[in-house]
């Protein structure tokens, strides 16, 4: 079927040539492209019939770029339950959203990360074990689209801790969602780059935050907070981050949050030269830092919020059984539950046929340890927390 426009009164002049090929209502040809209409009383009674032509190319690139918009505003009126499709549409957001920054194109920034916002705050809320699971478990994307969109879902379950507004929660995954746009394409690099940085990479690097905020304000964001944040992502409170070599109370609280969930984040993605570093020792590394680089009170709640053994990790039972963290612990008065597992690989090395919840609080199944199998078959990872 024909992408047909009708002709406007203007388009066609008597003694010129047509253009384009001319149809009818029905899309039956009437007159070959080149032809010359030899009259007024020929045009005036062909324009009475109605006429109409092919789209352009350049019309049916602005034809699909609108039926893509709306599409998109349309998606993204629905917020998504299942936190393993709500982080693969926010991934596709993000992705859209810093590759058409980066080339400076027309985009409504404020509209995409409120929606990817709106998308990680209803999935924190309804089921967080499920949804720090979607961030420790499947790798579909780029590192350089993966990172920023973990680390605004860690800054997430923080602020809940913190008592943040709406509106400061808004503007702390805003700014995780963006920091990093003055290096996206620096960074997919990166993600497979093996030889040490060149200098070159060094200060594109260093020089990040600034031109992140440089290419968000011409964007036309204006807000002071987002932008301080992201100028600040780098900053440590031992003064030894940059750009500004700022410290303590100098840094937006905003940007010590993100600071945290970006450093977690980079350690437990995985990047074409390593597999991901396990939770554990992720943890392990951010409380040695805690009061030094990174914000005490805010390690701790990181270590609190995310558990020792985050939902999503592999780890190894004591009857031998490989497992899956599906809950974390929780601390009450009379002590701490332990982690929900579900057992995937049996001591032999088989998967179950169906895989069985444990309680690792019992002795025969308490966990001995994290661990990183090699799984060769399709685990279908919704469904262990009830999605699909």
């Amino acid at each position: 079927m024909l992408d047909k426009i009708r002709i406007k009164p203007g388009e066609i002049t008597v003694g010129h040539e047509l253009p384009w090929p001319v149809y009818d209502f029905e899309e039956a040809l009437l007159l070959q492209q080149s032809t010359v209409i030899a009259s007024e009383k020929q045009l005036n009674v062909l324009m009475e019939k109605g006429l109409y032509r092919g789209l352009t190319q350049e019309e049916l690139k602005e034809k699909k770029e609108l039926e893509e918009q709306q599409e998109a505003a349309e998606r993204r009126k629905k917020l998504i339950d299942n936190p393993f499709e709500m982080k693969n549409s926010c991934a596709l957001e993000t992705e859209q959203l810093l590759k058409q920054l980066t080339i400076a194109a027309p985009i409504d920034v404020t509209e995409i990360t409120l929606y990817i916002s709106s998308q990680i705050k209803n999935c924190c809320q309804r089921n967080a074990n499920a949804t720090l699971a979607a961030v420790h478990l499947s790798e579909e994307f780029s590192y350089g689209i993966l990172h920023p969109l973990h680390t605004a879902i860690l800054c997430e379950l923080l602020m809940r801790r913190l008592n943040f507004t709406d509106e400061q929660q808004l503007t702390v995954m805003s700014a995780a969602l963006t920091m990093n746009v003055g290096m996206y394409e620096l960074q997919n690099k990166l993600f497979s780059q093996t030889d040490p940085l060149t200098e070159s990479q060094r200060l594109a690097i260093k020089d990040h935050p600034e031109k992140s905020v440089s290419i968000l304000q011409n964007a036309g964001i204006t807000d002071s907070h987002w932008l301080t944040i992201i100028n600040q992502h780098h900053e440590r409170i031992d003064g030894e981050g940059y750009p500004s070599k700022l410290s303590g109370n100098s840094i937006h609280q905003g940007a010590k949050v993100i600071a945290l969930a970006d450093m977690y984040s980079a350690m437990i993605t995985t990047r074409s030269y390593r597999k991901p570093i396990m939770a554990q020792k992720a943890l392990k590394d951010i409380f040695t830092k805690r009061g030094k680089s990174v914000d005490d009170k805010l390690a701790q709640m990181l270590i609190r919020e995310v558990g020792i053994y985050p939902p999503g990790s592999f780890v190894k039972l004591v009857n031998g059984d490989t497992a899956l963290v599906i809950k974390r612990a929780i601390s009450k008065k009379g002590g701490t539950t332990a982690p929900a597992v579900c057992s995937i690989i049996s001591p032999r090395g088989g998967f179950y046929e169906r895989y069985s919840t444990r309680d690792s609080g019992l002795d025969m199944y308490k966990i001995t340890g994290m661990c990183q199998p090699d799984i060769d078959e399709p685990i279908n990872y919704p469904k262990l927390w009830g999605y699909g």
